[in-house]
């Protein structure tokens, strides 16, 4: 499966934490980022992506944000 790297708003606050807000898939298409998770450790074995995992829901779906070493964010659609 092809790594589908995305653009993302995130809110980094005074203690380190990051809070994704908003996402870019397309050119035209900009999804808030309702109900982040707290972030954990983990790998997607579906689109080989590691790093720190976010569970939310984007579009009205739940998905996985991932943000790996290279400060890169993927999207894992579940």
């Amino acid at each position: 499966m092809d790594k589908p790297a995305v653009e993302v708003i995130a809110y980094y606050n005074l203690d380190g934490d990051i809070i994704p807000l908003k996402i870019r898939i397309d050119k035209d298409k900009v999804y808030s980022v309702d109900k982040p998770g707290k972030p954990v450790k983990g790998a997607s074995l579906k689109i080989g992506v590691q790093g720190v995992r976010y569970s939310c829901f984007i579009g009205g779906k739940r998905a996985y944000l991932y943000l790996n070493h290279e400060n890169k964010w993927f999207i894992e659609p579940v």
